[in-house]
């Protein structure tokens, strides 16, 4: 907050209404324990990585702000206005680049495979046509039978999903911490 007052009271900003709820949003999001949860994903050698809460927090405004553009393109963003720079929690100047967002992002995704997308596709068969003025008939008679009978031949075994850590991050930093505020346990 004193980087957003130093950065306006030089006149080099002003900030209007619609500026207020994005950094209210950015102020109370207490993204501390990031570090923490990925210290093990990080090593001990090398240069000091960039600060694992303000990577994160820097996907909140770009989600509410310009969500339909890329990665490459808020990395611009933050070093054109430097507010967006400031909201994330960097320096003006001092932008992480977009091999560091990507490297972080993928700290969260345990899976050498970047998509979920299945390598065989299923053959859709086209439907028969039917006379005119008669009801279509269906398409995948027996669906419903086949899906029970395959998922009761299955063990019932939980397999790990690339998005596990970042799930489990939201759950036990997000969720449980919104949870209790609410009810003010």
């Amino acid at each position: 907050m004193d980087r957003l007052n130093a950065y306006c009271s030089n006149g080099l900003a002003v900030l209007v209404s619609k500026d207020w709820p994005l950094i209210w949003k950015c102020y109370i999001s207490d993204l501390s324990h990031t570090s923490l949860f990925l210290s093990d994903y990080y090593s001990n050698k090398g240069p000091q990585p960039r600060d694992p809460a303000s990577m994160l927090r820097s996907n909140l405004p770009f989600l509410l702000v310009r969500p339909e553009i890329g990665l490459t393109a808020w990395v611009d963003e933050m070093h054109r206005v430097p507010f967006y720079a400031i909201l994330s929690g960097f320096e003006p100047g001092d932008v992480p680049g977009v091999c560091t967002f990507s490297d972080f992002l993928l700290r969260f995704w345990v899976s050498q495979a970047v998509h979920l997308n299945p390598k065989n596709k299923p053959h859709k068969q086209k439907p028969k046509r039917g006379k005119k003025g008669e009801k279509a008939s269906t398409t995948s008679p027996g669906k419903v039978k086949r899906l029970v009978d395959y998922l009761s031949r299955r063990p019932n075994v939980v397999q790990p999903q690339p998005f596990d850590r970042l799930h489990s991050f939201f759950q036990s930093q997000i969720v449980a911490v919104s949870n209790s505020d609410c009810w003010g346990i």
